[in-house]
């Protein structure tokens, strides 16, 4: 469990160093999870990660 954990955490501070917009989100959780998953597919094809 530790690991997966440790994967999440990172994934959560590497979206939210890299995206400043996420820092303060005040959407309904549909809407951020939208706004999360496409900023995911950025950060992925930025650092040229798509597994």
């Amino acid at each position: 469990i530790r690991g997966v954990h440790a994967v999440a955490e990172r994934a959560n501070a590497l979206l939210k160093v890299t995206f400043k917009a996420l820092r303060r989100v005040s959407l309904a959780p549909a809407a951020i999870t939208r706004i999360t998953r496409a900023a995911l597919v950025l950060l992925q094809l930025e650092h040229g990660r798509t597994a």
